[in-house]
């Protein structure tokens, strides 16, 4: 399978596009720069800025099988786009993806926005209107142009991201609280990879817990 990872570069998109190789994939990673990814020869590199750049969205989108957006909202991309970084980025790949025939895309967003945000804890219903207000309202919107779009998409809710816990993750279409708000990078790539390889969650919302421990 051919596989786009946008945002390559990235903490999580680093890992996407380990473990995209480590199962057979060819991949082509799209990042602001190119250091840091692993030498692979089933690894292209493309250098771009998904949220700035569609005409070179669309040609990274040219010929792949599915689209992984491993995408954040860094302070420094939302001082160039604003506050819908994230969700300009989905756009332009929705409209490249439409136009090249591309179907399938997974995207994670962070729980508690868009549709999460009825099963979301009080505190963390107050957060995301006041101290993160800005990222989970970008969210939202990329929700809103992913899920309206007519892609084969999948949207993840996901936890607060870290570096430590065990792999191992489990899905689940009842928008509930995930078990535990901590997930390891290496299980939320773990299964954004798998998912774009099947067709059992496309269109569907999808929480992911974490490993049990």
């Amino acid at each position: 399978m051919r596989i786009l990872v946008v945002g390559a570069n990235g903490r999580l998109g680093r890992r996407v596009v380990a473990r995209a190789l480590e199962v057979g994939h060819e991949v082509t990673a799209f990042a602001r720069r190119a250091d840091g990814l692993p030498a692979d020869p089933a690894l292209a590199v493309r250098v771009g800025a998904v949220a700035e750049w569609p005409a070179e969205v669309r040609a990274a989108v040219s010929g792949q099988d599915a689209v992984i957006a491993a995408l954040g909202a860094p302070p420094w991309n939302v001082r160039r786009r604003g506050p819908a970084a994230v969700a300009s980025a989905v756009a332009n790949l929705v409209v490249a993806m439409c136009a090249e025939g591309v179907r399938r895309i997974a995207v994670p967003v962070a729980w508690g926005a868009g549709v999460s945000r009825v099963a979301a804890s009080p505190v963390l219903r107050v957060l995301a209107a006041t101290v993160v207000r800005r990222d989970y309202r970008d969210y939202g919107a990329a929700e809103r142009v992913l899920t309206t779009s007519e892609l084969d998409w999948t949207l993840a809710y996901l936890g607060a991201l870290t570096d430590r816990g065990a792999s191992g993750w489990r899905a689940s279409t009842d928008i509930g609280r995930p078990r535990a708000l901590g997930l390891s990078r290496s299980a939320a790539a773990e299964f954004l990879v798998s998912v774009v390889e099947r067709d059992d969650l496309a269109r569907r919302r999808v929480v992911l817990h974490g490993a049990a421990r």
